[in-house]
C-alpha cells in the first residue's frame, strides 16, 4: 500500500467521522453531551401502573433514579414523561423527589436536556435541575399534596395545565 492510498483512506475516514458527528448533533444532540460528560443515562421506563383522574393512563412513562447529578448522595427520584403535555412544554417531564418530598418541573426540556435514544432516556446536567411546583416565582405556586407509601405515589397537578388534575402511580 502506498502512502498516497493510505492518506486518501485516512482523509475519507476523517470525513465519515465528521459526518457522523453532524448527524448525531442534528438528531440526538444529547448523545454528544453524554460523551462529554454533561448528560447522563437514566435508562428504560420502570414497570408501574399510572392512573390519571382515576383511569389508567398508558401514555405516561415513569423512570427511577437513585443518585443526584452533581453528588454521589443517594436519591429517590421518579421522572415522569408525558406524551400529551401542556402547550408550553413546561410539563413534558417532571420530577418526584421522595427523599425531600416535593414535585418539580425541569428548568429545561428541549432535546438538549432530555431525549430518548433506543428507548432509553438521557438527561442533561441542566435537565437535572428542577423548580418545585410550590415555588411562587418559577413554579406554579401550587401544593401538589404529595403522598406516598412503598407501593403508591399520589399527587395533584396544577389545574388547567393538563387534561387531568390527579395522578396515582402504583409501584410494582
Amino acid at each position: 500500500m502506498t502512502l498516497r492510498k493510505f492518506l486518501k483512506g485516512l482523509v475519507g475516514l476523517f470525513f465519515i467521522i465528521i459526518i457522523a458527528f453532524v448527524v448525531i448533533y442534528k438528531t440526538h444532540p444529547i448523545i454528544l453531551k453524554w460523551l462529554y460528560g454533561t448528560a447522563g443515562l437514566i435508562g428504560k421506563p420502570i414497570h408501574v401502573s399510572v392512573y390519571t383522574n382515576g383511569r389508567i393512563n398508558n401514555d405516561i412513562k415513569v423512570f427511577h433514579t437513585n443518585k443526584y447529578w452533581d453528588t454521589n448522595e443517594k436519591a429517590d427520584n421518579y421522572i415522569l414523561y408525558l406524551k400529551e403535555f401542556d402547550s408550553l412544554g413546561m410539563l413534558k417531564f417532571f420530577n418526584i423527589n421522595l427523599k425531600e418530598k416535593w414535585i418539580g418541573r425541569p428548568v429545561g426540556t428541549s432535546v438538549y436536556d432530555y431525549d430518548f435514544v433506543f428507548g432509553r432516556l438521557f438527561q442533561s446536567e441542566t435537565g437535572g435541575h428542577f423548580t418545585p411546583f410550590q415555588d411562587d416565582m418559577k413554579g406554579f405556586d401550587f401544593d401538589p399534596q404529595l403522598s406516598f407509601t412503598d407501593k403508591q405515589i399520589k399527587f395533584n397537578v396544577p389545574p388547567n395545565w393538563l387534561k387531568f388534575d390527579s395522578v396515582r402511580i402504583e409501584l410494582q
